[in-house]
C-alpha cells in the first residue's frame, strides 16, 4: 500500500465537496476558507509510525478535524492556520466499526475517530466515503455554525468539549469553562458582536453545569 493512493483519494472525493463550499486554499490534505471575521480549516491526517503504533492502526489510517480561527481570539497571524492554531476544533466520527485495531500489538476497541485502513488497501473506498460523508454532514456543518460569531458566543456560554462518537463530531472548546484561555477567547469574541461580556461571563449556564 502506497501513502499517495490515499492523498490521491483525498482529491479525489474530499476535495471536491470543500471546492463546491466555498473552500479556495488547498495544500496536501489540507484546506482552508476565509470570512471576514474567522478561516475554517479542514485536515485528513495521517499517522507516523510511532503514532500509528500507540493507535493500533496503520499509518494509512487517518481521521478527520475540522476548525474554526478567529483571529481577534489568537496571536499568531496567519491565513493558513493549523488545527493546532484554531480557536474550535471538531474531530469527525466515522459511521463504520473496525475491529482491527491493536495498539501496541494487542487488541484494542474501535477507534471512532479513526479511519482503519487495511495493509492492502482493500477498503480504502468504503473509509474515504464514509469520510467525505462525515465532512459533509459534520464538519461543514459545524464550520458554518461557529464560524458565526453570534453562535460561537452563544456555545462558549453554554457548551463543553466532547469526545468523538460514532456518526457524531467531538467538539474541542477553547479551554474548560472558567480558565484564562476560555475567559480571553469569550472576552474577544464578546467584544467582537458588541456583547455584554462581563456579564455574560458572570451568568454563563456552562459555570453552573454539573
Amino acid at each position: 500500500m502506497d501513502g499517495k493512493r490515499v492523498d490521491q483519494a483525498v482529491r479525489e472525493h474530499i476535495r471536491p465537496l470543500l471546492r463546491v463550499a466555498g473552500f479556495h486554499s488547498f495544500t496536501g490534505r489540507r484546506a482552508w476558507r476565509i470570512h471576514d471575521d474567522t478561516i475554517d480549516h479542514l485536515v485528513v491526517g495521517s499517522f507516523s509510525r510511532y503514532i500509528a503504533d500507540g493507535v493500533g492502526c496503520t499509518t494509512f489510517s487517518f481521521g478527520v478535524e475540522a476548525a474554526v480561527f478567529y483571529a481577534c481570539a489568537e496571536e499568531i497571524v496567519t491565513t493558513r492556520p493549523k488545527e493546532y492554531h484554531c480557536t474550535f476544533r471538531f474531530i469527525l466520527g466515522k459511521s463504520v466499526r473496525q475491529t482491527f485495531f491493536h495498539p501496541y500489538g494487542k487488541a484494542g476497541p474501535d477507534r471512532p475517530d479513526v479511519w482503519y485502513v487495511l495493509p492492502d488497501g482493500s477498503n480504502l473506498d468504503d473509509c474515504i466515503a464514509d469520510a467525505a460523508k462525515a465532512v459533509q454532514n459534520q464538519g461543514l456543518l459545524l464550520m458554518a455554525r461557529f464560524t458565526e460569531p453570534h453562535q460561537a458566543y452563544r456555545a462558549l456560554l453554554t457548551q463543553r468539549s466532547s469526545a468523538a462518537t460514532y456518526d457524531s463530531p467531538g467538539v474541542w472548546m477553547p479551554g474548560n469553562p472558567g480558565s484564562p484561555h476560555w475567559r480571553k477567547t469569550t472576552e474577544a469574541i464578546g467584544t467582537l458582536i458588541g456583547a455584554d461580556v462581563e456579564n455574560d461571563l458572570i451568568n454563563a449556564p456552562v459555570l453552573s453545569s454539573s
